[in-house]
């Protein structure tokens, strides 16, 4: 194959040549502009400890708080990054707000119960904005920010203390909103004012002073009621607890709550007398230590594993966040804790960081490596029930640790909100001692993220999210963002690779920030980019890291692809551009996953001749969103460089017209010795060219139209590429050369399947196949061409009775209209392409009734056995379930003799000869249902996979 010049590449704008390849930011905006509050040394924090518990001390650390300040007064960096960023959030804004506030009143709230989740939105604003008002107080000195956090802190201490109620989740989507009050109650609390009293707008004299009253009323009508309503409990679900320690926390040490507060501590680190010990959420059991010899451990060294991951990685990162902050407000309280039991002590103690050797670092490690793109060991836990493979014994409702499928993929990458803090990293490097070369060794993933931070106002996809808030959308999730307030001094040393500015510039997501390398033979990662070397194909291609790592594991899928970025936000409709440099051509494969074969979209990779350009591609109807995996596949001599991903024609990112190739595809069958012309349709672009293809092949002149007149039967490609001077999109067309046309027929005839078709189908295929016999002997050779190129059309079109999977199962979502779904006695969509993916983490939707699938008038199904699995860590939801089959959908058939166990690993369900009749209906319905996963919401029912055994049958007429 003759590859062409493209010299057309050189002429590129320059400024192409220029183009940031890493994220570039606006100039850091200091503290002390004029444009924003002016920080003053005007208020004091009144540090102090009462009943051995410390204050001001539930978010912050007072000390660290003063240094804050006094950085603030420096201009120092990052610390005026991010108060420039919090200052521009409605949540600083000087004019007072409140959402739970009785119009005309200064403290009475508009709805003083706390019954329903409609609070959780009003205490989210109101507790938020309070804590943002406090903070500004102390840094500026401004009453007008006393006032409004105290007066939305009295609303909020109005509370009517009998009108509380537990409804659902309020264990998980009550406790930061309130965390947040507190916390604003606390600082108001233990800094000093100057000005007694404030006249505000409605010209009231406010007492500025925090007053004995203050206290009672805050403890009496909502520190006491929430914790005794919504968080009296340490047996919650995993992340579920965390939450609810989070609230916790805030009470016991706002009331000097030693006892409690000790406890609470002891429940994040161990829980040891939770009743639910296998779907505890403390940080030893959450972050679980796989011991070298467990017989499922394919790694044959231990590793800590953080279970949550197996359910989906949005839970997981709620782990990790909330760990931190915890960590954090134990740290802040100087608390020291048995190295095992997680018990306080006064002595011989060790804090939260190096707590277990240091698991906390290690758990979070697992986190950012997978969601990086890299592959980490991982046991598949679960009820397994043989000798080989013994259970975890069930904690009696089933929110048992009962992973028992592989790592959840869901949400892998999606990682732009938590690269806005380096708050573990800073512990470890700065509190525990550890150098950068030692945390670079222990925990590489986490260095990665410290020293690469988004700014304070950065981009998710193509919108702009602030630091302050960002895990906002009507109500509060997550803490963290208050951490900036307890960086330490050495932060302005700056060891990081890419230090936090105010505001990013661009939505392109950076290779030097995002990237991972996967193949530490193939490519490297420079400042500003990653440089890759092709491999032959992607059996040469190897994990390294996690070879060099785990040299004994055998049976890990991993390897395929030399690099991976993370932090995308994509959709199928979107269109995006890698800038890229290269001097070579080759093909790029991309995947949403680290294995070989698994490419969804080929792109053809243009030799620039060490220009950068844009490379144009569009995601596929099947597609990752969040992460990509590349592999650069063509001679060992070519290298191309990854600098970024761009969002083209969207806020922050490339603009342009995106050029587009279209190349009909009726004649990708062509005969030895004839002349063929392909129509062409290029537009937006101001430059064409073929870049390779067969001896002989050119494209013309005005780019609308491909010529060849082949010399001998093979397969060939051409590659065809467009540019708009900005954006080069290319285009990969595969012909398939024959001798004649007999054999052209006797290829495309050849992919006709040997099982039979529907009648429709075989009608088409019929007709289809005519039209190519008849121009077999005679005819235009360009009729014969589109006649078989409509042929094969129909043959990939065309459906069969039966269509298997690769088990010999029924695959009863191959087309369309194969099923019609029903929920009870109501048609619904049940997703049945997640029963069939091979993957029972993901799922078919929650349902309260049973599912019923209809194969329609025309159609019977003949099961011989079913293979259910339940959804991975939800084998409660399938419990109980039994197969029934009709023939009209009232009168039902068990053909089931024994009914799913609550376990993860698959269940087959061989049916019984006399049963093994033809049915129009098959039904899933839960008989004995499972202990709920969350007693608020009984009587949840889906499943991971349903595989049919049998044959789908046409009805005879």
């Amino acid at each position: 194959m003759k590859k062409r010049q493209i010299g057309w590449l050189f002429a590129i704008t320059a400024l192409l040549g220029v183009l940031a390849v890493g994220l570039r930011t606006k100039p850091v905006q200091a503290a002390t502009d004029p444009a924003l509050p002016a920080i003053t040394r005007r208020v004091s924090l009144k540090i102090r400890k009462e009943n051995g518990i410390r204050h001001p001390a539930i978010s912050v650390d007072p000390g660290k708080l003063v240094q804050t300040r006094r950085m603030l007064l420096q201009g120092q960096a990052p610390w005026q990054a991010y108060y420039a960023g919090m200052v521009q959030t409605d949540y600083a804004s000087l004019t007072f707000q409140a959402k739970n506030l009785q119009a005309g009143t200064y403290d009475t709230p508009a709805n003083n119960t706390f019954k329903r989740n409609s609070q959780e939105v009003l205490l989210s604003a109101d507790g938020f904005r309070a804590y943002t008002q406090a903070v500004m107080y102390y840094l500026t000195g401004n009453p007008q920010y006393r006032y409004n956090a105290l007066r939305l802190v009295r609303t909020w201490s109005n509370m009517d203390p009998t009108a509380y109620q537990y409804y659902p989740d309020a264990h998980i989507h009550a406790p930061v909103p309130f965390y947040y009050m507190v916390s604003a109650a606390e600082l108001l609390k233990y800094t000093t004012v100057d000005q007694k009293t404030f006249v505000d707008s409605d010209q009231r004299t406010v007492d500025m002073r925090w007053t004995q009253t203050d206290t009672d009323k805050l403890t009496t009508n909502l520190i006491n009621p929430v914790m005794k309503t919504f968080l009296n409990a340490n047996n919650h679900y995993f992340n579920q607890h965390l939450y609810t320690l989070t609230g916790n926390f805030a009470g016991a040490i706002f009331k000097n709550d030693q006892a409690a507060y000790q406890k609470y501590v002891e429940q994040a680190l161990v829980n040891k007398n939770t009743d639910k010990p296998y779907g505890n959420g403390a940080l030893a059991h959450l972050f679980y230590a796989v011991a070298a010899d467990d017989p499922r451990n394919a790694t044959k060294q231990s590793f800590i594993q953080h279970l949550e991951m197996g359910r989906d990685q949005n839970h997981a990162k709620d782990d990790i966040l909330d760990l931190i902050g915890i960590a954090r407000i134990i740290n802040n309280q100087r608390t020291k804790v048995n190295a095992k039991t997680g018990q306080v002590v006064k002595k011989h103690g060790v804090d939260p960081y190096q707590f277990l050797n240091k698991r906390l670092l290690s758990g979070v490690e697992q986190f950012y490596q997978y969601n990086l793109g890299s592959t980490i060991p991982w046991v598949q836990f679960g009820t397994q029930g043989n000798a080989q493979f013994p259970a975890w014994p069930s904690d009696g409702v089933n929110n048992l640790l009962d992973y028992g499928g592989p790592i959840s993929s869901d949400g892998r990458g999606r990682l732009n909100k938590f690269f806005s803090s380096s708050e573990l990293f800073d512990y470890y490097r700065y509190q525990e001692g550890m150098s950068l070369k030692q945390l670079q060794k222990a925990a590489p993933a986490v260095v990665q993220q410290a020293t690469h931070l988004n700014d304070a106002i950065f981009y998710e996809g193509t919108g702009t999210r602030n630091f302050w808030g960002s895990y906002s959308d009507n109500k509060m999730t997550e803490i963290g963002a208050e951490y900036w307030l307890s960086m330490p001094r050495q932060k302005a040393q700056n060891d990081q690779a890419r230090p936090a500015a105010v505001q990013a510039a661009t939505s392109d997501v950076a290779f030097s920030q995002f990237g991972t390398v996967l193949d530490q033979r193939l490519a490297v990662k420079k400042q500003d980019y990653i440089a890759v070397r092709a491999a032959s194909n992607q059996k040469q291609i190897q994990e390294t890291a996690y070879n060099q790592s785990y040299p004994r594991d055998k049976t890990t899928v991993r390897g395929g692809n030399q690099l991976a970025l993370a932090g995308l936000v994509k959709s199928p409709t979107g269109q995006y551009g890698l800038r890229i440099r290269s001097n070579g051509s080759a093909k790029l494969l991309v995947s949403a996953s680290n294995e070989p074969g698994a490419a969804y979209q080929t792109i053809a990779l243009p030799n620039t001749r060490g220009q950068w350009v844009n490379l144009a591609y569009t995601d596929p109807a099947v597609y990752s969103a969040y992460n990509d995996f590349y592999a650069v596949i063509g001679d060992s001599s070519v290298t191309v460089d990854f600098a970024a991903l761009t969002y083209f024609n969207q806020p922050g990112g490339t603009q342009s017209q995106v050029p587009a190739i279209t190349i009909s595809d009726a004649h990708n069958t062509v005969l030895v010795g004839e002349q063929t012309a392909w129509p062409v349709t290029i537009t937006n672009a101001t430059r064409q060219e073929l870049l390779s293809g067969p001896v002989g092949m050119t494209l013309a002149a005005d780019g609308r139209s491909l010529h060849w007149q082949p010399a001998k039967a093979g397969t060939y490609e051409a590659v065809i590429a467009a540019d708009d001077g900005t954006t080069i999109v290319t285009k990969t067309l595969t012909l398939t050369v024959a001798q004649d046309r007999q054999a052209a027929y006797d290829q495309v005839h050849a992919t006709v399947s040997k099982e039979p078709y529907t009648p429709a189908s075989v009608t088409k295929l019929t007709q289809a196949n005519a039209a190519v016999m008849k121009l077999l002997k005679a005819g235009s050779t360009d009729d014969f061409l589109q006649a078989l190129a409509a042929y094969r059309t129909t043959i990939q079109a065309a459906e069969l009775i039966n269509p298997t999977l690769s088990d010999g199962s029924l695959n009863y979502a191959a087309y369309p209209d194969m099923v019609t779904t029903y929920v009870g006695d109501q048609q619904r969509t049940i997703n049945l392409t997640s029963l069939l993916d091979n993957n029972p983490g993901s799922t078919n939707g929650d349902f309260k009734a049973p599912q019923i699938f209809d194969f329609g008038p025309d159609f019977r199904v003949r099961p011989t056995s079913f293979m259910i699995q339940a959804r991975t860590g939800f084998p409660n939801r399938s419990q109980g379930t039994n197969v029934y089959g009709s023939l009209d959908g009232k009168t039902w058939t068990k053909l089931t003799e024994h009914m799913t166990a609550c376990v993860t690993i698959p269940q087959t369900f061989p049916i019984a000869k006399d049963k093994q009749t033809a049915y129009r209906y098959l039904k899933f319905q839960v008989d004995e249902p499972g202990l709920p996963t969350d007693p608020a919401y009984p009587g949840v029912i889906d499943y991971g996979k349903i595989h049919v055994f049998g044959e789908r049958e046409l009805v005879m007429k």
